[in-house]
């Protein structure tokens, strides 16, 4: 009898944890750091200083936590968002995590620079990296991971086959990012005989907003603007959302503006490169890297100066970007922007330069410093966005071809409505436990 258990994920977006199980053994699938309260609320900065499973930050999991006897087989990562690992430091050592090569670089990139409350370094030390479309073996399970189009570089949909059953976690993917051609695959040339398709609807409803309809579009809108700036662009972006570098990259190239990163991004992107050698940076490209002392000093302590050496002939130092903004584009953190930008309007005022902020707007609503930049130096907020999560549209063509016995909704906030669009749903609450 194979069983599954959703312990996280039926009414929320983050968050998210599976448990599938077999009379004698269970895996684990994702255990990601909540993005909100159940009522949907903020959640407590305390609680996530001293995660447990009484202030309900950890699932209510048994035999895979540190302090408790492990009776899981293994966890595994469908990609390398702290929203499905960011709990991962406290699987007990004895259980193996499972994850792909891309989520362990970018993983260990991040430990470089992130600071303690989210770097992951404990859950290194007893991962195992998995190949895509390579089947492996989790004691009686097997798995096999499907590259999938998401803002997450190398994020897995995942095949579990145990006891005759299959079963389809779609992670998190979309259908109209820069590898959009993988979710193409997938449903023009669909798994046969699915059993259970544990699929995301992050989209799904109102509540989240998609913004763009396509990475090309966001790369377009982002050309507009930087081909005829007449002072210096700022943008937000996430550090780790490599599908949107690209594009900034791209379109600062095109309209022969010079793109400005930090030593946490350039650094991640060389360290990507071994999986796709045509990522930045490229030889005499238009990328310069602005020095931040906090992650120079980090560099230093991990390897040593040496780097900070080779990425001197990109050095651009301060004095630089104030007296040649107008050809500038900086994608730096909202902080050191903030320093610079100080500067820059005691020289000339900023009235004239472009403040883009291209994330989930759900951040710029509850996070009251990215419109205190705007209000500051007067520069109105331009959303330049696409989700990284499949529109309505592409889950149902990915359902329907797939044609499972039954549908789960995860990750999602409208749950209650996928019978409206979608065959053979069966809706769960966190910990019901499902016979597949």
């Amino acid at each position: 009898m194979v069983q599954i258990i959703v312990h996280r994920g039926t009414h929320e977006i983050g968050g998210s944890c599976v448990e599938i199980r077999t009379a004698a053994e269970r895996i684990i699938i994702d255990l990601g750091t909540p993005l909100m309260a159940k009522d949907g609320g903020k959640l407590s900065e305390l609680a996530f200083k001293k995660p447990s499973t009484d202030n309900g930050i950890l699932p209510d999991i048994d035999g895979i936590y540190i302090n408790q006897t492990p009776s899981v087989k293994a966890v595994i990562l469908s990609h390398p968002h702290l929203d499905h690992y960011g709990l991962m430091d406290w699987v007990h050592p004895d259980i193996p995590i499972y994850l792909s090569e891309e989520s362990q670089t970018i993983i260990k990139a991040g430990n470089v620079f992130y600071a303690p409350e989210n770097s992951r370094e404990k859950m290194l030390r007893h991962s195992n990296t998995f190949e895509h479309y390579k089947p492996f073996k989790i004691g009686p399970f097997t798995v096999t991971s499907y590259l999938i189009d998401h803002s997450a570089f190398g994020a897995s949909s995942l095949l579990i086959e145990i006891e005759g059953k299959k079963i389809f976690y779609s992670g998190d993917l979309s259908g109209h990012g820069r590898k959009a051609l993988l979710f193409e695959r997938l449903a023009t040339n669909p798994i046969q005989r699915i059993d259970c398709l544990l699929l995301e609807g992050t989209t799904v409803g109102k509540e989240h907003s998609t913004g763009y309809n396509s990475e090309s579009a966001v790369e377009a809108a982002l050309f507009n603007i930087f081909s005829v700036q007449q002072d210096i662009s700022f943008i937000m972006s996430s550090g780790s959302n490599i599908d949107r570098l690209l594009s900034i990259y791209l379109a600062a190239k095109a309209s022969k503006k010079t793109l400005v990163l930090d030593i946490y991004q350039l650094y991640l992107l060389e360290q990507l490169k071994k999986f796709n050698t045509s990522l930045p940076p490229q030889l005499r490209d238009n990328i310069r890297v602005f020095y931040i002392r906090r992650h120079a000093d980090s560099i230093v302590e991990k390897f040593g100066k040496q780097l900070l050496y080779d990425y001197k002939p990109r050095k651009i130092n301060q004095e630089e970007i104030l007296n040649d903004r107008e050809r500038l584009i900086l994608r730096l953190p909202l902080s050191v922007m903030n320093r610079l930008a100080n500067r820059m309007h005691e020289m000339k005022p900023l009235n004239r330069a472009h403040y883009i902020y291209s994330m989930w707007n759900g951040y710029l609503e509850r996070d009251p410093k990215f419109r205190e930049f705007s209000t500051k130096f007067g520069i109105p907020v331009t959303e330049i966005h696409t989700s990284g999560h499949a529109y309505l549209n592409d889950l149902k063509r990915l359902a329907e071809a797939i044609n499972p016995k039954a549908v789960i909704p995860i990750h999602t906030l409208g749950g209650d409505i996928f019978k409206d669009h979608f065959a053979n749903v069966v809706r769960l609450n966190d910990g019901e436990l499902f016979t597949c």
